[in-house]
């Protein structure tokens, strides 16, 4: 959206917020703003188009410019998928965005490129005090580290967990799932809302995403502590087949499932339980289903609760910006306190703010809550170039599992050494 537009937003969002009480007290002007004349930023985002998350983006840019009259702010959206070999293409012709917003896993891919010797994203550590860094969940900080370099302001957090349909539940007799499940009284559930053309529940059982956490619930790792690719460490087959057998095995999973017929099914209560994240919720819930949460179980072999990937997404200042203050108190924004709440109330966005742990909206958000606790749990995924590069070799191995050609334990050796050769041929 061009700055333009957005100021014509500002200027009606100001006019409502004068309207609330308290609102017309003098406040403080910032001394960037003093000294910003003819500033334009270009700004890169991955939010959906014509999503609320897109809208509340939309709304803290415009904020932002009503703030700083000197700053005029060019927002451009590119698809999630495509955001990091998008930017790398920019900035190999000296066209990349002052700011773009990167998940973790881009940041890893992106961690070692360079053009004309440089890096393309700008080290934050120069850029921000110790203070503002101590501002944010610091996993959620690590996340946007690549060897030592700051190269991210974390934004936001997300991972999968157990919801359901608490009606179809309670219309077969079964009790609700709690925290306390095991992966045994899962599948025994799913078995028994198992009936006619409902599933008890619905997965993508060939996805290695939803395989992450089941695999650190039963004791295997993606990587060593040196970063060193294990997708065959013990149970890790285990946890592979487990997966596959919801469907082929216990026949509680729908044939073919994939993420968007995963959803299709839940929102047509075909399916009781779903493993999802909280950027669902809000579809769920337009579709009138009366969803819950709650953690995903333990594997009783193991005594490990099922740890599902916790994914980062945050901004990122092109080493290219001529303006890469502005591009950073830009970033700092779009980070701050204020704008990830509403984020979390308006889209269901879990914040990496650290005071936002204890605020009050969120504490008593069932959903926040509930994602949060499960995020605890979790596994933060790695920023590596090894993390942006593993979901190839698994495909493959996850293809020759389900199709019956190849035993589990086997694939994953394959699946590594895969991994291994291909980034031993990009290094």
């Amino acid at each position: 959206m061009k700055a333009s537009n957005l100021r014509r937003l500002a200027a009606a969002l100001l006019v409502a917020m004068l309207m609330l009480p308290g609102c017309l007290e003098a406040e403080a002007v910032d001394e960037g703003a003093e000294q910003a004349t003819e500033v334009t930023l270009t700004v890169w985002h991955s939010f959906a188009a014509e999503s609320k998350e897109e809208a509340v983006f939309e709304a803290s840019v415009a904020a932002f410019m009503e703030a700083h009259p000197g700053v005029e702010v060019d927002v451009t959206g590119i698809p999630f998928a495509e955001a990091d070999r998008q930017f790398m293409i920019a900035a190999q012709a000296d066209e990349a965005p002052d700011l773009v917003r990167l998940s973790s896993d881009q940041l890893g891919r992106i961690g070692d490129v360079r053009v004309s010797g440089e890096p393309l994203l700008e080290d934050l550590r120069v850029h921000l005090t110790p203070a503002q860094r101590s501002a944010f969940d610091a996993r959620a900080l690590n996340a946007m580290r690549y060897d030592g370099a700051l190269l991210g302001v974390p934004a936001s957090q997300d991972c999968l967990s157990l919801l359901y349909n608490p009606i179809l539940f309670d219309a077969a007799g079964v009790e609700h799932p709690s925290e306390d499940w095991t992966l045994d009284d899962l599948v025994n559930a799913a078995d028994e809302l198992t009936a006619g053309d409902v599933n008890g529940l619905a997965m993508p059982v060939k996805d290695a995403y939803w395989w992450f956490g089941f695999q650190a619930g039963h004791g295997g790792a993606l990587f060593d502590a040196n970063g060193t690719p294990t997708l065959d460490s013990n149970g890790s087959a285990e946890a592979m087949q487990w997966v596959i057998d919801l469907e082929q095995v216990h026949g509680v999973v729908q044939t073919g499932t994939q993420t968007e017929s995963m959803k299709t099914q839940f929102l047509g209560a075909k399916a009781a339980m779903i493993v999802d994240g909280p950027w669902n919720w809000a579809t769920y819930e337009a579709g009138r289903i009366p969803l819950q949460q709650t953690l995903l179980p333990t594997v009783a072999e193991t005594g490990e609760r099922v740890a599902p990937l916790v994914t980062y997404k945050g901004w990122s200042v092109s080493k290219q910006s001529p303006e890469k203050v502005w591009a950073t108190e830009l970033a700092l924004h779009l980070s701050s306190m204020d704008v990830q709440r509403t984020f979390a109330s308006e889209t269901y966005t879990l914040p990496t703010h650290v005071d936002l742990y204890e605020d009050a909206e969120i504490v008593e958000s069932d959903v926040l809550s509930g994602f949060l606790d499960q995020l605890m749990v979790g596994t933060p995924a790695p920023t590596t170039r090894a993390m942006g590069m593993v979901y190839d070799p698994l495909v493959t191995a996850f293809e020759n599992v389900y199709a019956g050609e190849m035993a589990a334990d086997e694939a994953l050796q394959l699946a590594d050494e895969a991994l291994e050769a291909d980034l031993e041929a990009a290094s």
